[in-house]
């Protein structure tokens, strides 16, 4: 293997990779957090923060797919050492974040009550869930600074000044969740309106330090007349290569909803289990979402330098690495699946169900690292579109539509519909594994233009 006999081929992976995988964990913990101090005030504040949270961040996190435009650009700009690029991308980035929002916060705070009246939820909760909105999209231009500020770091390399700052925000929302929560060092007895205060104090935190460690870098710290005279083109470019990652996020969450809609039909105790069962999965995503980010990043300096053997390397060196961790992971599922089930859970029915699906996940994840990996790498090439359409495709060509005939049509149990899963996503792989194979995202790395597509 490539990754064995490079040993500074892994290194360069994990040290994009490891932080990466760190920052989500440390975002992923907030909710956590957030659900574990309130859910002791009782349902009604655990059902709105719940509520409230999925709402704030599925918009902000959509629209901060966006930055993929910017992460790409940045690395090519990185790769080809060029300064002015990385500054002038970096200040158009600020602009689209404080833009987008503005809206989200517009959004937010005029439709949030309507889109929370589309849940049948007690008034009770309805009422807390919306206080948690009001203060949350207060702070969401602030919020997608911070996302999108992050991507500019990430194309550069350093996906270590995200994990600290993500660590620094994590530490200031368990500290203001627990005083503003409950009421203590002299603070009024909040609730959920103090989870929400939390986490809106704790971004704006984030958004200073990721400001300030920007304009402390010399290779990145854009000038007052990039943000007075902003270059349409620079816009053009993020935006091209950023909005088909939006419009795969929004087919992504659309059809998240639409799943959950028709596997309900199953029964309290397959939905259950299958929940569970994604939420096992989900923590397998991360190593494997971690060497995507490193993938992206490498593979976009590497053809910004025009650079095609090592923009080859970083590719073989992702994927290999992508399917030991998740290949690590397939083995946990398929040898101690019930150890794994217990984790979640001690609902002995849960469990004996969730011992067969969490078993047949684990033939899916050398698939899903392959996908991921070769995902990044088309887009570190500055092809956002094809995986853009493999995505959409699969998704509702494919998925929706068998899962549509499996659940109301010929109502098979869980695990059979799991199969449909890892069908799904074998077929992905083969499909990205031709793409890879013909090499045509290599050609913007021999050329002068980094835009042409598969």
């Amino acid at each position: 293997m490539l990754i064995r006999r490079d040993p500074l081929l892994k290194k360069q992976i994990l040290t994009i990779a490891g932080p990466a995988m760190g920052e989500m964990i440390m975002y992923m913990i907030i909710g956590v957090v957030d659900i574990a101090v309130v859910g002791r005030l009782g349902a009604a504040p655990l059902a709105a923060v719940s509520l409230g949270a999925e709402v704030f961040y599925a918009l902000v996190l959509f629209l901060e797919s966006l930055a993929i435009g910017s992460n790409i650009l940045v690395a090519q700009a990185k790769g080809a050492n060029d300064p002015d690029k990385i500054r002038i991308y970096t200040a158009h980035t600020l602009i689209i974040a404080l833009l987008l929002g503005i809206i989200a916060q517009l959004v937010g705070l005029f439709y949030g009550p309507a889109f929370l009246g589309l849940f049948s939820v007690e008034p009770d909760v309805y009422a807390q869930a919306l206080d948690y909105l009001r203060i949350t999209f207060a702070i969401a231009p602030f919020a997608l600074m911070l996302y999108m500020t992050n991507a500019v770091f990430r194309g550069l390399g350093r996906t270590d000044l995200p994990m600290i700052i993500a660590t620094i925000v994590n530490i200031v929302n368990v500290v203001g969740d627990i005083v503003l929560v409950y009421g203590l060092a002299g603070f009024p007895k909040m609730g959920v309106a103090g989870a929400a205060a939390a986490t809106a104090v704790a971004h704006v935190l984030g958004w200073v330090l990721a400001l300030m460690v920007l304009f402390s870098l010399d290779q990145v710290r854009p000038q007052i007349r990039d943000f007075l005279s902003p270059k349409w083109q620079s816009f053009r470019d993020i935006f091209s290569l950023g909005i088909p990652n939006v419009v795969e996020q929004f087919f992504n969450i659309t059809s998240h909803l639409i799943s959950i809609f028709l596997l309900v039909y199953l029964g309290t105790l397959q939905f259950a289990t299958h929940q569970l069962a994604v939420n096992v999965e989900s923590i397998s995503y991360m190593p494997g979402l971690g060497i995507t980010i490193a993938a992206t990043t490498l593979v976009g300096q590497a053809v910004g330098a025009r650079d095609p053997r090592s923009a080859r390397r970083f590719a073989q060196g992702c994927i290999e690495l992508g399917l030991i961790t998740m290949g690590f992971f397939a083995l946990i599922f398929a040898l101690v699946p019930s150890w794994v089930a217990s984790l979640f859970t001690n609902d002995p029915e849960i469990i004996t169900l969730a011992e067969i699906v969490i078993r047949i996940a684990a033939l899916e994840q050398l698939t899903i690292a392959f996908s991921f990996v070769l995902s990044g790498v088309l887009k570190g090439s500055g092809n956002t579109r094809t995986p853009m359409f493999i995505s959409t495709g699969f998704t509702w060509l494919f998925r929706i539509p068998m899962l549509y005939v499996l659940v109301r049509i010929w109502s098979v149990p869980l695990q059979y519909i799991w199969f449909l899963f890892v069908i799904d996503w074998l077929l992905r792989s083969l499909v990205y594994l031709v793409l890879y194979r013909r090499q045509h995202w290599l050609r913007p790395a021999y050329e002068d233009t980094s835009t042409d597509q598969e």
